[in-house]
């Protein structure tokens, strides 16, 4: 019979990824391409792959649709893996399902993190994994200013259901059904970018 040790050591041992999800239209952002926006030297795209490529994940994906000719360019010197969503413009759901959908069997949970929220840190990140790895709660979610989302964490028993979203449906739609353990951060860290206004705001 497995040893609480045992348990304990499989879950460390287990294998993380981080699904960056970029294949918005950035239809607000008055004709601006938000993934290539640039922030603070490098691009948003580069910043989302950055975070999550420092930190204790095992592998980042990246989840690409809307300008995916221009952007993938700047992606592939990441060495990060691309999906292309050709599906985009049905919603955020289709680039859920496709990052799913790419991960491999070894890989026993993942972590969705929109590459719009320039403020996020690998650190955010590494503390979701840490709470994973203590605790084995199958969805584990950042919350910013008392509001649950993204970067959020879901193990693999979750899987098969994410690809059942459509539309617009987020990971929010599973929050309402199961247990969510969460973790708090600074507000500001989860400041996500959706309209120009906003992007020249924190500039």
């Amino acid at each position: 019979m497995p040893t609480i040790e045992n348990h304990q050591s499989a879950i460390e041992n287990e294998r993380i990824a981080v699904i960056v999800l970029a294949a918005g239209g950035s239809a607000r952002m008055q004709g601006h391409i938000k993934q290539l926006l640039p922030w603070r030297g490098k691009t948003l795209i580069e910043h989302a792959i950055e975070i999550a490529q420092h930190s204790r994940a095992d592998e980042t994906l990246v989840v690409l649709g809307a300008h995916a000719d221009v952007v993938r360019p700047v992606v592939e010197k990441t060495g990060a893996r691309i999906i292309v969503n050709a599906e985009w413009e049905t919603g955020q759901a289709s680039s859920i399902r496709a990052g799913v959908s790419a991960l491999t069997p070894d890989i026993a949970a993942a972590i969705f993190v929109n590459a719009d929220q320039p403020f996020l840190t690998s650190a955010v990140i590494d503390a979701l994994i840490a709470r994973y790895r203590e605790t084995g709660a199958s969805i584990i979610a950042s919350v910013f200013a008392g509001r649950r989302g993204n970067p959020a964490l879901f193990a693999r028993a979750h899987f098969a259901e994410l690809q059942t979203l459509r539309g617009e449906q987020g990971g929010r739609a599973l929050f309402a059904k199961y247990a969510v353990l969460t973790v708090e951060f600074d507000a500001q860290l989860g400041v996500d970018i959706d309209t120009w206004d906003d992007y020249t705001s924190v500039q």
